[in-house]
């Protein structure tokens, strides 16, 4: 088996005192010890900072702590990835208030040099984690292959169990920090956009901590669900998906012709007309029935 790399995990943070010490502790327990943690704290008004700064003290690993640009989740997710001093190498993402199973950052790994390729990202299963019950795992959404047509209406990257190799860490790097409502989603689009591989795993590695305090509305469940029409029925999806066309079209040059095929003809339309034109699909078949009635 091949070495396996030193890996740069990234966290953004912003009043997480609740939660935070869980997280850091289950980045200590990975089995895959060679890591270095980098956080960029957005202006928290809790212990944040202080139990980052406690933890770092512990630590064998280096942890860096750095000022957020304090304008909103993406932009401090971003801005981190984008840091000019960042090391070369693999990166992954950690959401303060999540845990990582100790084995998460070897099968990630493992999973990205097992075929190395011109860029990829590796994307671990979750298991929802709800104050006294059960963690339960989330169903697998692959009922089609990732892809650009899919991302244009689709996030299939969540953050917090998203690892980038090499390839893929300096593709991002290199288009640079945009504004657009969802990190994960932004990079989810410009990987496949590039035809990069999207790899996910059907074993768990990421406890999901579902509560009233996520910053992007529920992900799971009927309360999930209901959230989703409403974002579709408001116009606010439609808005999304406007916003990363509109970041992509000045970066079209990064992507490969084929895809650039797929975006071009859809750039001079009106953004109101944009969502009917889309040569698109989403994973689940309720899902592709709402993105129609969308259109």
């Amino acid at each position: 088996m091949a070495t396996l790399p030193h890996i740069t995990v990234l966290m953004g943070t912003r009043n997480g005192a609740a939660y935070l010490p869980q997280q850091l502790a289950s980045l200590s327990a990975q089995d895959h010890a060679d890591w270095s943690l980098w956080v960029s704290d957005d202006g928290s008004s809790d212990a944040t900072r202080c139990q980052i700064r406690a933890f770092a003290e512990t630590q064998p690993n280096p942890v860096l702590l750095l000022p957020g640009p304090q304008r909103g989740l993406t932009a401090n997710y971003l801005s981190l990835l984008c840091h000019p001093d960042l090391p070369p190498g693999p990166v992954a993402f950690a959401d303060q208030d999540d845990l990582w199973l100790p084995t998460h950052l070897t099968r990630g790994l493992t999973a990205l040099v097992r075929e190395p390729g011109p860029g990829q990202a590796y994307v671990a299963r979750r298991m929802v984690l709800r104050a006294g019950r059960t963690p339960r795992l989330i169903p697998h959404r692959l009922h089609r292959t990732p892809g650009f047509r899919n991302a244009l209406v689709e996030c299939l990257t969540p953050g917090s169990g998203l690892i980038l190799d090499a390839a893929a860490t300096r593709f991002a790097r290199q288009i640079g920090p945009v504004k657009v409502p969802f990190w994960d989603w932004w990079l989810y689009l410009i990987l496949t956009g590039a035809e990069m591989r999207i790899l996910h795993d059907t074993y768990p590695g990421i406890l999901y901590r579902a509560h009233a305090s996520n910053q992007l509305g529920p992900r799971v469940g009927s309360r999930a669900a209901l959230w989703r029409v409403l974002r579709l029925m408001d116009g606010t999806y439609r808005d999304w998906v406007n916003a990363n066309l509109a970041a992509l079209e000045p970066h079209i040059g990064h992507l490969t012709p084929k895809t650039q095929t797929i975006l071009q003809p859809l750039l001079p339309l009106p953004p109101g007309s944009r969502l009917r034109a889309l040569s698109a699909y989403r994973q689940w078949p309720r899902d592709r029935l709402a993105l129609w009635l969308a259109g």
